[in-house]
């Protein structure tokens, strides 16, 4: 959750260090056990530790309520975007990508959330000062590899936040309206950035650690590294209906963290991430209604068993010319985002399974279908494809 970086701006942060903030245990109402018709939220904010959540609480409308959901408890509240009226969920996590990914998940199905969002603090790297913002446009998980007897190989995965979100983002960090939503108002402009972040399960106190030597080695392009964001955007993932996307306040720089420092700082980092957070809720239309129609969101919400993908493979295989590389490397890249996100396998049949559950993980069956029936107009085999997804209720007549 909290390491990181190398550039270091002396911004001295409004208002007195140290200043206690109001439990979010004492704010709101509380209504406990499990509420038969608890409502649906557009938006839904992880946080791992105090100081996040209160950030992110205070941005909600005055009225907000606490909801005890199959043990999990959320605050729930409205806020006044350029779209209207948007209900947000906020929840008190706890660090730790598995902590992260379990309760977005479940969150997920239980508050069916259009946009979920990791909204917190984390160590800099590289460009990222003390209070910038940093989001992520891909989220590395740097400590899987294999351990053999000559060392540690790292096999670093990445895991990429939503293109829509990312692309708002951007738009967002350039015309810097998102500062005036950080109250109180900091002495010294922060700045957003967006790049890589790295989770691991460590706190990365210092660059010449062993995680801050890997970092440097293998993911020289990180800008900050926390402890959650790999969490989220794997229950994301597997969620395709859901857009997602990790927002950090820059609290330390690697080699200053002390609990000093963290007592100083991670409210100043805090209130910037929520500050954007909020900013990018205020223009994105993120109704339910507005992400997709009622079927096409249970139509995200089914997945082929193994053997359903394994038929739709060899149905797939049965295009025309398909097995040739020249042939499959043509579809690949006819599928932007998807093709390059399919994981390469030792045979053809594999390989077509890969690729079909990456078109299932990011909803993308309509997507796939419009590359086959561009590079194969009229074969009966890409017929039999759409077909079968049809049967599957995955895709609608044409």
């Amino acid at each position: 959750m909290r390491g990181g970086g190398s550039r270091a701006r002396t911004v001295r942060p409004h208002g007195s260090p140290g200043r206690a903030h109001p439990s979010p245990w004492r704010s709101g109402s509380w209504r406990g056990g499990r509420s038969v018709d608890a409502e649906k939220i557009d938006v839904f904010i992880l946080t791992a530790i105090e100081t996040e959540y209160t950030a992110a609480a205070h941005h909600l409308d005055p009225g907000r309520v606490r909801r005890t959901l199959d043990g999990a408890t959320y605050e729930i509240g409205s806020f006044s975007g350029e779209h209207g009226r948007v209900t947000v969920g906020v929840q008190l996590a706890g660090p730790g990508n598995e902590m992260a990914a379990a309760l977005c998940e479940r969150a997920i199905a239980l508050l069916r959330p259009a946009v979920v969002l990791l909204v917190g603090v984390a160590g800099g790297r590289k460009d990222a000062a003390l209070g910038d913002v940093v989001v992520a446009d891909t989220v590395y998980g740097y400590e899987t590899g294999r351990d053999e007897e000559n060392g540690f190989l790292p096999r670093i995965k990445s895991w990429p936040s939503s293109f829509a979100l990312v692309q708002k983002a951007r738009l967002i960090a350039a015309d810097k309206r998102w500062q005036r939503r950080i109250v109180p108002p900091p002495e010294v402009t922060p700045t957003a950035h967006i790049g890589a972040v790295a989770a691991g399960a460590k706190v990365v106190a210092h660059a010449r650690s062993a995680s801050g030597r890997l970092l440097s080695d293998m993911a020289s392009d990180t800008l900050a590294v926390e402890m959650e964001g790999l969490g989220l955007l794997t229950a994301a993932r597997i969620n395709p209906h859901v857009q997602a996307l990790v927002v950090r306040g820059i609290s330390d720089l690697l080699g200053d963290k002390d609990a000093a420092h963290d007592a100083l700082w991670q409210p100043v980092a805090a209130r910037h991430a929520a500050a954007f957070a909020f900013e990018l809720i205020s223009v994105s239309d993120t109704s339910r209604r507005s992400a997709s129609s009622p079927g096409a969101e249970e139509r995200a919400r089914r997945r082929l068993s193994p053997r359903q993908l394994g038929t739709l493979a060899g149905l797939l295989l049965k295009v025309p010319g398909l097995t040739s590389p020249t042939s499959w490397q043509q579809l690949l890249d006819n599928l932007p985002g998807i093709g390059v996100m399919t994981s390469r396998q030792p045979n053809q049949h594999l390989e077509a399974v890969s690729l079909l559950r990456t078109c299932e993980a990011y909803d993308g069956w309509a997507r796939f279908m419009e590359a086959l029936d561009s590079l194969w107009p009229g074969a009966p085999a890409v017929e039999d494809v759409h077909l079968y997804l049809v049967e599957h209720q995955l895709l609608e007549e044409r």
